[in-house]
């Protein structure tokens, strides 16, 4: 969801660590109504705030609320939903649709090669299993960071030009199971 990733990742959400803001609901630069604006023209601010809410996503501060502010918080690192079937299953289907896609194309030869690459290893003890995993998780959260930056500010610049009509999906995944070697 773009709402959530700008909110993310964008600095002029973010404090100086990075980290996502407490916003204000609505107001000039910087609130969610400015955030769900620069996100969609076609869905209002309030009714993002809402699916954002039921996803478990964001929160409304009670404690704010009570002072007289309206101020809108993320609830999570990842836009993972916790509850919603349907929005689980839309993104496996994107992502897998997409990868098959890349690795399909490079099979054909008919286009520039795609980024689909992954790395193997086996004998590997549950505790390498882990540290394998939070490095992967490391090296994710600070692509992730930069790709969304980077493609954020050229999605603002090529939104509405003539030839942008193109689309990138950028993953990355981790698996772990037993060895299928007897």
């Amino acid at each position: 969801m773009e709402v959530f990733t700008r909110w993310a990742n964008d600095p002029e959400y973010c404090d100086q660590q990075g980290r996502p803001r407490v916003l204000d609901r609505v107001g000039g630069p910087g609130t969610f109504e400015a955030l769900a604006a620069s996100a969609s023209n076609d869905v209002h601010p309030h009714t993002l705030l809402q699916e954002l809410i039921r996803l478990g996503v964001a929160r409304r501060d009670e404690a704010a609320l009570k002072n007289g502010d309206d101020k809108i918080s993320l609830c999570m690192d990842a836009f993972v939903p916790k509850e919603g079937v349907t929005e689980m299953l839309q993104l496996l289907s994107d992502n897998v649709g997409d990868h098959l896609a890349a690795a399909a194309s490079n099979l054909t030869g008919t286009n520039d090669p795609m980024l689909e690459q992954s790395i193997y290893a086996d004998s590997l003890r549950p505790a390498s299993v882990t540290a394998l995993k939070t490095l992967a998780r490391q090296i994710w959260a600070n692509a992730f960071h930069d790709i969304v930056r980077d493609a954020t500010a050229l999605s603002d610049q090529d939104r509405g030009q003539a030839e942008a009509d193109q689309r990138i999906r950028i993953g990355m995944y981790f698996y772990y199971g037993a060895n299928l070697k007897p």
